[in-house]
């Protein structure tokens, strides 16, 4: 049996991670919103959150997402990072 060819360093890992913060792919859509990969791609197949679709690959922009954020039930934007200022210094 063959053992495919080894990847180098950056191969594999897709093209757009992120454009200048505005654009984001669901692993940085994660790290964004502080939850997994899963849960987002959850969230994306249940359409609670704003997406968009080129081709096969998932966009999520980050204004899009800070809208949503700010319209959820609970404390705003500027009360969550304050309390998590407050929490890690």
């Amino acid at each position: 049996m063959r053992n495919p060819p080894k990847k180098q360093p950056g191969q594999g890992e897709g093209v757009l991670h992120t454009v200048n913060g505005a654009a984001l792919d669901v692993r940085h859509t994660a790290l964004f919103l502080g939850t997994s990969e899963k849960t987002v791609r959850g969230m994306i197949a249940r359409q609670l959150i704003p997406y968009r679709r080129l081709n096969s690959r998932i966009i999520l922009l980050r204004s899009e997402l800070e809208h949503f954020l700010m319209d959820l039930p609970g404390c705003t934007l500027d009360e969550a990072q304050a309390h998590r200022e407050a929490r890690h210094g």
